[in-house]
């Protein structure tokens, strides 16, 4: 009597990747939407800001640093029109290998050989060669940068199998967060290029506590007051670029639902809770600090240290610039 296949058997492996490929493919969500990108300095709150995003059922919100630039991660991508075969190798994220191997987790301590237990780690089911067979459908054909990134941003959201948000909606952006891109105004000018309705958003934080939170982020990449204070200016300068939202991180954890309401009126979103809330996917995440963090939500500003007169010299009245023009 011949045995009949469980239906659990029937598709090999190989069979199953197959289907799936093929449902992706056949029920995309296209993300055409545009980008709102905060960027500035690092230690500035654009993690945070980035999980405030997170769950609003109107942004396909990154989950990670959107690290799409080229030749290094703070350079707007440069996309050949002429060179299709290089686009993808160009913008694939190679983070989202790492976290879909690992999970998600982002601490600030991990660079400098420091170890802290209370970091989360999360299942980030993504799939690259699914991601890759998506872009391939979608940019098939473009004619323009946005059309390239379009279909970047369509296979990376649709590629994250889990993406809790993705079937929400209306969606009417797509957010993120890159570290030093918008500090360079040819990169500004070429974000703007490429994304004429987007918005282009830059925190800036009081030069005595950024500093000290660089410090103990990376004493590599901020060796002495004078070097990590001009990398301070330098940010703080470009935010008050005209076309920049520009937002100070002590009024984004002190008076929350305030800026959130503010940014979510000048994107075009509806003010909901949950931009009151860090999260990852949905779930609440710890904050990305130097330090060791043992609650979720947004942390209380801290008692600060007696002001470092070299520092307030080196920033000189940015930061008062900053508040005057912040929404």
């Amino acid at each position: 009597m011949e045995v009949e296949t469980p239906p659990w058997e029937r598709l090999d492996e190989r069979e199953e990747y197959a289907a799936l490929v093929r449902q992706r493919l056949e029920h995309l969500v296209p993300v055409t939407d545009p980008l709102v990108l905060c960027s500035q300095i690092q230690r500035s709150g654009g993690t945070l800001l980035s999980q405030l995003f997170d769950g609003h059922p109107e942004c396909h919100a990154h989950p990670h640093e959107i690290k799409i630039g080229w030749p290094r991660e703070a350079n707007w991508p440069p996309l050949d029109l002429d060179r299709p075969g290089e686009w993808f190798e160009r913008l694939f994220e190679k983070k989202a290998l790492t976290h879909f191997v690992e999970g998600y987790q982002k601490r600030g301590a991990k660079l400098e050989a420091k170890s802290y237990p209370s970091y989360d780690v999360f299942p980030f089911l993504f799939l690259p060669r699914l991601q890759k067979a998506i872009f391939d459908a979608r940019a098939a054909g473009a004619t323009s940068e946005r059309d390239v990134l379009d279909a970047y941003f369509t296979s990376y959201f649709n590629a994250w199998l889990d993406n809790q948000s993705l079937y929400t909606g209306p969606k009417k952006v797509v957010t993120g967060f890159t570290p030093r891109l918008a500090m360079d105004a040819e990169n500004r000018d070429k974000f703007f290029a490429a994304y004429p309705d987007g918005t282009l958003v830059a925190i800036v934080r009081e030069p005595q506590s950024w500093y000290r939170s660089a410090v103990k982020y990376s004493e590599r990449r901020f060796p002495d007051a004078e070097t990590a204070i001009g990398l301070w200016r330098e940010s703080a300068e470009a935010a008050l670029d005209d076309r920049v939202v520009l937002v100070t991180y002590e009024r984004l954890v002190s008076s929350t639902e305030d800026v959130m309401t503010r940014l979510a009126e000048r994107i075009g979103i509806a003010m909901s809770p949950v931009l009151l809330e860090p999260t990852f996917n949905g779930r609440p995440i710890r904050a990305n600090s130097a330090d060791e963090v043992a609650q979720h939500g947004i942390l209380a500003t801290r008692e600060q240290p007696d002001p470092d007169p070299e520092i307030a010299e080196l920033a000189g009245d940015l930061y008062g610039r900053a508040v005057t023009v912040s929404v």
